[in-house]
């Protein structure tokens, strides 16, 4: 089984992405520009197998059943490789910021680039990624080769497939047809976890330029419900340290335990910046205290647009709706003995 996978850090990443400031990263723009257009590698996969058109391919369905054996433990809860899908997922498509020049496909949105560039993986913030990049570009060579699947569609695809696999995690609307890249997206735009720029401001300013509202913010945080870090050691927690007291589950613990976590969780000093009370975040982060319905309305929602960030609303309008792909969420125990066996085990 893969080791050491990353935890699932939507608005946490090494402390180290501190030392790239903002205009350092649109310093470099101008080289992306040129090399962004000979790397484009558009989606032709939006004919169903049966001949139709403008359904979601056949194909979707086979995927998700094979990420199901992967992403749902034994014990009927999500696994480690379900989280590090939802963190890679946030990380390929979190570049994206409208203070960037554009350029094709997404401006370093969801456009394919953490998958398909070799050197995107090492930088720091993606520290804790490679174990599964490796296991996803397995699945995207096999897939691919098979019926064209793209490397933008699949990273989405299987972040939202993670998301419902875990028990309570709320089904998100999964579109196909992006178009995917092989270059490097820009550096310094995704959050910090610890240090100075962990700040409540600083990292609202951040989701702002992404086009995040504060709700929106506090609801993509909550997915630390699930999280567990496994590059923190110098921030304090241990390999494997976990954010909330039920990491297998989709629940709102989170949200409650931030500020009075219990024995064996581990806190991101953003997590603990953003949930303050009287903070612009932290009043719609007290919001979802004791409220499961409303944080996962709020977070599906704004997890589906990060799930096309960067992508022009031309290109959006031929994309292909596969959310029936996914699938059914994973509400107990009872759902994983009527999966069929090869489902339950790891």
């Amino acid at each position: 089984m893969i080791q050491n996978l990353a935890s699932l850090l939507l608005v946490s990443s090494l402390a180290l992405v501190d030392a790239f400031s903002l205009p350092e990263a649109a310093s470099s723009f101008s080289s992306l520009l040129a090399s962004s257009l000979n790397n484009a590698i558009p989606n032709t996969l939006l004919i169903r197998k049966d001949g139709g058109s403008g359904g979601c391919p056949a194909i979707w369905t086979s995927i998700s059943s094979d990420l199901t054996s992967s992403f749902l433990g034994s014990d009927g809860q999500c696994t480690d490789l379900a989280r590090a899908a939802i963190r890679f997922a946030f990380h390929d498509a979190g570049p994206y910021s409208s203070k960037t020049v554009f350029y094709a496909p997404a401006a370093g949105g969801a456009d394919g680039s953490l998958l398909l560039n070799s050197d995107e993986i090492n930088r720091p913030e993606n520290g804790g990624l490679a174990d599964y990049r490796t296991w996803l570009m397995g699945k995207y060579t096999q897939y691919n080769q098979k019926a064209k699947v793209g490397a933008a569609d699949l990273i989405q695809f299987a972040g939202s497939h993670a998301v419902i696999t875990c028990p309570g995690g709320p089904k998100i609307k999964t579109v196909v047809g992006r178009t995917d890249t092989s270059t490097i997206a820009p550096d310094g735009f995704l959050p910090a976890g610890f240090g100075p720029n962990s700040s409540h401001d600083i990292l609202f300013q951040l989701f702002a330029d992404k086009g995040f509202s504060a709700r929106d913010l506090a609801a993509l945080i909550g997915a630390h419900s699930t999280s567990k870090a496994f590059t923190q050691q110098a921030n304090g927690i241990p390999s494997g340290g976990q954010q909330d007291s039920t990491p297998g589950k989709w629940d709102i613990d989170y949200y409650a335990q931030v500020n009075s976590p219990p024995t064996g969780t581990y806190r991101f000093q953003s997590d603990i910046n953003l949930s303050q009370a009287n903070t612009t975040v932290g009043k719609q982060f007290q919001g979802f205290v004791g409220n499961q319905g409303k944080w996962t309305s709020s977070f599906a929602d704004a997890m589906f647009r990060l799930s096309v960030l960067g992508i022009p609303s031309s290109s959006q309008s031929g994309f292909v709706d596969c959310t029936n792909a996914l699938p059914r969420g994973t509400s107990s125990k009872r759902d994983i003995r009527a999966a069929p066996i090869n489902y339950r085990a790891r």
